[in-house]
């Protein structure tokens, strides 16, 4: 959204437009505006202007245009605005979507594209309904479930109607004006007697609300014999219309202090109605179709057109009467009109309106200097640059000419004598005769025939003569030379003088007795031209063109918010209450009772928050870190041009009590840095020429320190170090004894190992496996089987030796085991007499050579498989056992064919010398053992097998070891 910079824009040609109208202010694309071809417009209880175009819908702030869109509209161009009892603003598309703002969104209402078909429907919105007219029907839509609840029929006309004391009136297809109640929906005639010509009607309805009641405007496609009614006590009255009301066009009309204003194709139409009868004011903007006129909380007039964009009429008593750019002089003539002379020699004579009544020529083409006319002689001095002359207006006759050269002003003494001021001197007498008073240059002079004084603005000062021309004095103030350009006598005699850098001075009694300057209302030391008014004093400065009452010792003023488009002004005239003055745009009237707008005071928002360049929600309370305490405050005031001419002041309690200048035309306040505290940022705004200023708007601002600056935070580290030390010491105590501790239990360990590790050794060294080892040696001597003897002998002895060897070791490599584990099993086959049938597989992708196991660990397990699985079994003996790798684990499984775990248990419960077999009791404890050290543990999983019949077939130890290299 960019920020619109409003330009005054006129078009004025070089010839001479005798005519009036308001000053107005252009509003187009060329200047931001967002699109030229309006079709609605209207401002919201909020303040705010709404704008419905051909390019969207858009709203005025005060110093910007927003665009409001929706994600599900068909088309661009909006319609038909319209406020709710909420408040709330309401408008169409041809689509037939109803949308309303709420929360400063637009909200889809309704879709009624199937019913309208293409159709720009009129709607009304009351409390509960929404009231949709289509073609020869009104649909009633429920606002809460958004159904139509009802169905009124025959309606006709092009707009809806209008809401009254809980009636809907309406006309139907043959012009019969009805009411229908809103909860009964029961219809009855609206008026006392239909019309008897409501046949006659043409088809194009309107209606507006007024103080006199509800006009009914009925008008053709082409605007031909419009008709005009007043709906009021039940009774449709006859209006009659001008001629070129009644053959126009008209879009809408609107009411603004008793005024009618029609908005048509040839412009805006100001009218009166007074008996019955339209009657016409004035007309603006004749060459441009415009659409609506709405008057804003301001007294600003917007007026939209159908492809020129908007014209803003800040003033209505502010009238451009001729648009001649080079008038040089103005003098009034009777109490309704006054001579005007410009750069170019033209003289004329004007009424108040600027119609011109009479052109004197003199056939002069130079610059007229200055005009000054005597009503009891009806002589006009005529002054310009070549002419020097006067003339008798009521006999049109030259009475004589001078051979001076251009006065500066000319101020009457009586009769027909003059006191003139040149670049060379000051003189006095009539048109025969001159005399010199002093020689020096002069720039104004006047003569107070109340005091029977003069008064010369020269080069050396103010200087003040008698009544016959004798030096009396200079006039100081402050001990120097007063240097003016401006002499003006008030009608008590008060003399004003404007000084080039001292403000006005009162004189009074020949002394300076009173100064306005800045500081007591006037708008600026720079001051172009004085004149008064009675008492009192009009003044142009360079902020405005103000009235000074001298009586209440205040100013009014007009400046360019008012349209006041230039401040180059060179003369003012006053006419009672009409007040006329030249500039370089052209010459302007106003009535001064009714110019001064009553500007409130402005009203500050603000409207976005910018921490660390972004926008963040508005809230009232911000806190802040302080290494991210940069914060922008955007605001601004509503109304036309409010960034223009509102001035704001902010102050940040807490850091500087005093209060700082915003720079103008900016709206935004940014710190880049704030120290850590708590502020309060204070915001007000004032007109640019006023000292009232609004009401404060606030922002607490909470800027926090770091953490690590903070003193709790700083007692918390001595703390946290105080801890940690006593922490420090405590836990190097505690990891020594700790160590201790676990020295002393990896001793027990360690030594319960080696206990376990030669309980396993004994196990697998029993006195049953040697003696039937030994028994085979001696069988195979007696069979003098000497090479099966030997050979027996020496597996017996190296499984001997290993187990020796690896009851040393804590951990083996699978290899060593597996060799073991051979040696082991032959043996085991021989003493079965070669029963036992046994395989030992393992994964071809095992490291052997660098997997690790404990030491003595597997046997036990193969041991107890074949004791008491296989043993008690009479043939048949089958023992498998496998390695292989599963993800990180070695996994080993024993599996034997034998009668299982529960009938082998049976048989040792019925043995005399039942015992428990200390290698699993010493293989389970040294699990247990080895798991300690280990985060991944060893797992032992033995199960039973069976068949079909869940008889026993056998049991499958799986051993889950984790690998360690």
């Amino acid at each position: 959204m960019r920020q619109l910079v409003f330009i005054i824009y006129f078009i004025l040609s070089s010839s001479v437009i005798w005519a009036q109208e308001p000053v107005s202010i252009h509003l187009t694309e060329a200047n931001g505006l967002p699109d030229i071809e309006f079709y609605d417009s209207i401002e919201d209880t909020e303040g705010y202007i709404w704008l419905a175009g051909n390019k969207g819908l858009f709203r005025y702030d005060g110093k910007a245009f927003k665009v409001y869109s929706h994600p599900e509209k068909r088309g661009r161009s909006f319609f038909n605005l319209k406020l709710d009892e909420k408040g709330r603003l309401w408008f169409t598309n041809i689509a037939g979507q109803y949308f309303y703002i709420e929360n400063d969104k637009v909200v889809l209402f309704t879709d009624l594209q199937e019913l309208l078909r293409g159709n720009l429907s009129d709607y009304l919105v009351t409390e509960k309904y929404l009231l949709v007219h289509p073609m020869h029907k009104v649909l009633w839509i429920d606002l809460e479930t958004k159904e139509i609840v009802h169905e009124t029929k025959n309606s006709g006309g092009t707009s809806i109607g209008f809401i009254q004391d809980n009636f809907f009136h309406f006309f139907n297809l043959e012009n019969d004006f009805l009411s229908q109640h809103i909860q009964t929906k029961e219809i009855k005639s609206a008026v006392t007697a239909q019309t008897k010509q409501r046949k006659l009607f043409p088809g194009f309805t309107n209606f507006y609300k007024t103080s006199h009641g509800y006009l009914v405007y009925f008008q053709n496609k082409i605007g031909e014999k419009n008709q005009l009614f007043l709906y009021k006590n039940k009774q449709l009255i006859p209006i009659k219309l001008p001629k070129n009301l009644r053959n126009t066009t008209t879009d809408a009309v609107q009411e603004y202090n008793d005024k009618l204003y029609f908005t048509t194709k040839n412009g805006i139409i100001v009218t009166k109605l007074v008996n019955d009868e339209i009657q016409i004011i004035e007309s603006y903007l004749k060459n441009y179709s415009t659409t609506e006129i709405t008057k804003d909380f301001q007294d600003n007039l917007w007026i939209t057109t159908l492809n020129n964009g908007i014209f803003v009429i800040p003033n209505e008593s502010l009238q451009l009467i001729n648009s001649n750019k080079k008038i040089n002089a103005i003098e009034k003539y009777t109490d309704s009109t006054f001579f005007i002379g410009d750069k170019n020699g033209n003289l004329h004579i004007l009424s108040l309106n600027g119609t011109l009544q009479k052109t004197l020529n003199f056939n002069d083409i130079s610059e007229i200097r200055t005009l000054n006319y005597n009503p009891k002689t009806a002589i006009l001095y005529y002054n310009s640059d070549k002419k020097n002359m006067r003339y008798h207006v009521g006999k049109q006759k030259i009475i004589s000419i001078e051979s001076s050269k251009a006065a500066k002003s000319i101020s009457h003494i009586k009769d027909d004598n003059y006191l003139k001021s040149f670049a060379h001197g000051t003189f006095y007498g009539n048109g025969e005769k001159l005399t010199e008073i002093i020689r020096e240059r002069s720039y104004e002079s006047i003569y107070s025939k109340k005091y029977n004084k003069a008064y010369i603005a020269s080069v050396d000062g103010l200087l003040l003569y008698d009544s016959v021309f004798n030096f009396k004095k200079s006039i100081s103030y402050n001990d120097k030379p007063i240097y003016t350009f401006d002499i003006e006598e008030a009608s008590n005699g008060t003399i004003w003088v404007a000084t080039y850098d001292n403000g006005i001075l009162n004189i009074k009694n020949d002394e300076v007795q009173n100064v306005l300057h800045t500081e007591n209302g006037l708008a600026s030391k720079a001051i172009n031209k004085i004149k008064a008014d009675g008492e009192n004093l009009w003044i142009v400065t360079d902020n405005g063109f103000q009235y000074y009452n001298n009586t209440t010792n205040t100013f009014k003023t007009i400046n360019e918010r008012d349209g006041l488009l230039s401040y180059n002004i060179n003369n003012i005239e006053t006419f009672g209450n009409d007040v006329l003055f030249s500039s370089n745009i052209g010459l302007y009237r106003f009535d001064k009772r009714s110019v001064f707008k009553n500007w409130e005071v402005p009203e500050v928002y603000i409207t976005t928050i910018i921490v660390e360049e972004k926008e963040v929600p508005l809230q009232s309370k911000y806190t802040l870190k302080l290494q991210e305490s940069e914060i922008e405050i955007q605001f601004n005031s509503k109304g036309f041009q409010a960034d223009t001419f509102v001035a704001y002041e902010y102050q940040l309690k807490g850091f500087n009590d005093s209060w700082n200048s915003v720079d103008e035309g900016q709206q935004h306040v940014k710190f880049n840095t704030l120290p850590a505290g708590k502020y309060t940022f204070n915001l007000r705004a004032r007109n640019l020429r006023d000292q009232n200023f609004s009401t404060v708007k606030s922002l607490q601002l909470n800027i926090t320190l770091p953490f690590w600056k903070k003193a709790w935070f700083l007692a918390c580290i001595m703390l946290v170090l105080l801890i940690v030390v006593i922490l420090y010491f405590r836990r190097k105590i505690h990891i020594r004894e700790k160590q201790k501790n676990k020295e002393l239990q990896q001793l027990e360990i360690d030594k319960q190992l080696v206990n376990l590790r030669l309980e396993n050794l004994r196990s697998q060294m029993n006195p049953h496996f040697i003696f039937n080892a030994l028994n085979s040696i001696q069988e195979y001597i007696v069979l003098n089987q000497q090479n099966l003897a030997s050979t027996y002998l020496v597996k017996f002895s190296r499984l001997i030796r290993i187990y020796l060897e690896q009851s040393q070791e804590k951990e083996i490599t699978l290899d060593q085991e597996l060799k073991a584990l051979h040696l082991y099993l032959e043996l085991e086959k021989v003493r079965f007499e070669e029963e036992l049938t046994y395989e030992v597989s393992v994964a071809e992708n095992l490291a052997l050579e660098t997997i690790k196991i404990p030491s003595l660990f597997i046997q036990p397990y193969i041991e107890n498989a074949i004791k008491h699985g296989l043993h008690h079994k009479i043939d048949n003996r089958k023992l498998t056992v496998s390695f292989k790798q599963q993800n990180e684990l070695l996994i080993c499984e024993i599996t034997d064919n034998g009668i299982g775990r529960e009938a082998a248990q049976k048989i040792k419960e019925n043995q005399t010398h039942y015992y428990k077999s200390f290698a699993t009791r010493a293989n389970t404890e040294r699990v247990e053992l080895i798991n300690k050290d280990r985060s991944q543990k060893i797992e032992v999983i033995i199960s039973d097998l069976t068949d079909e019949k869940q008889q026993p077939t056998g049991t499958r130890v799986s051993i889950q070891i984790p690998i360690k290299k």
